[in-house]
Parts: structure tokens; C-alpha cells; sequence
């Protein structure tokens, strides 16, 4: 069975986050500022200035999207999509974490140039983080409906979800 990568990319980033910051320090603060402050306004020069502070060289991300490890994947991809867009707004709603691991509620916000030009939309999702030593993601793992902050609002595709989705809707 095919299925997203969550456990493997769990156990293959397991004994790097053992060395995590510490509940609490300053080393933690840092790092959960570094991510916020990365996708709170992500233009492309922004991008290009500090993922590599963000995001370990060896990270995995997977945005229920498309799965990137290393930086050198995970760069290009951020640059892309904030070319893409007008605008990309994530807002950090609520962060727990459980051992080394870090849970993130968010809102995000698509101002569309390439596919809907003006519209803005809105999707709210949770993260999966874990840090390395020096407070660099080493996965970043999303949970997020895509249909709806992604592929409703492509030219022609989006009308045939929305068409599939009222069709499961009512039952016809």
C-alpha cells in the first residue's frame, strides 16, 4: 500500500532529535521564531536569505504535496511557490510540544497572481516539526486538506472537484 512517508521519515530523523533544544530555552524560542518568521510574509528574496538558517541540509518536508529532502530541494521549492503567488501569509495559531516533537496549528493565506488573480484564500492546517541541535527543521511534516488550499482554486481541475464534492455531498 502506498501511503505518505510519515513513519519512515519518524524513524529516519529519530536520533537527531534526541538533541532537540530543551523545553523551554532560549535555544527552543529561537528556533520556533526562526520557523514562525520564515513563512509569516515569504517572498522569494526572503526565500533565498534564511532557509538555510530554517531548515537543516539534510531536512525532510513533505506538504501533502510533494516530498523535498535537503536543502537543496527544499530551497528552489519555497522560491517557486513564493513566485507564485502575490502573496503567502502563515500564522502560527497554537504550538505544543510532546518530547522532541513539535506540533503546529496554522492558518495560511494564498494571495493567487498565477491561478485566480485577487483572490485570496484560506486554509488552516498542523505541522509536525522536529529540530536538530543547532534548532534547524530536520522534518517538517504537514497535515493539510489540499483539495481545499490548493486544487479548487486551479483553472478547470477546480471545477470538477468542486463537482465531486457536491456530488459526495448529496449523495447523487
Amino acid at each position: 500500500m502506498d501511503s505518505p512517508p510519515y513513519q519512515k521519515l519518524l524513524a529516519e530523523t529519530e536520533a537527531a532529535a534526541q538533541a532537540a533544544p530543551a523545553p523551554g530555552s532560549p535555544a527552543e524560542a529561537e528556533a520556533l521564531g526562526r520557523f514562525q518568521t520564515f513563512f509569516e510574509n515569504m517572498t522569494p528574496e526572503q526565500v533565498a536569505n534564511t532557509v538555510a538558517q530554517v531548515y537543516a541540509p539534510q531536512a525532510w518536508l513533505y506538504d501533502t504535496l510533494v516530498l523535498h529532502h535537503g536543502i537543496d530541494e527544499i530551497k528552489p521549492y519555497f522560491i517557486k511557490t513564493a513566485e507564485r503567488a502575490a502573496g503567502v501569509r502563515v500564522e502560527v495559531l497554537d504550538i505544543l510540544r510532546s518530547g522532541h516533537d513539535f506540533y503546529l496549528k496554522w492558518s495560511m493565506d494564498i494571495d493567487w497572481s498565477a491561478f485566480k488573480k485577487g483572490k485570496t484564500t484560506r486554509s488552516f492546517g498542523m505541522s509536525h516539526l522536529r529540530f536538530n541541535d543547532s534548532g534547524q527543521v530536520i522534518m517538517h511534516y504537514d497535515f493539510w486538506d489540499s483539495t481545499n488550499g490548493f486544487f479548487e482554486h486551479l483553472p478547470i481541475i477546480g471545477a470538477v472537484i468542486k463537482w465531486i464534492k457536491q456530488k459526495v455531498a448529496t449523495g447523487s
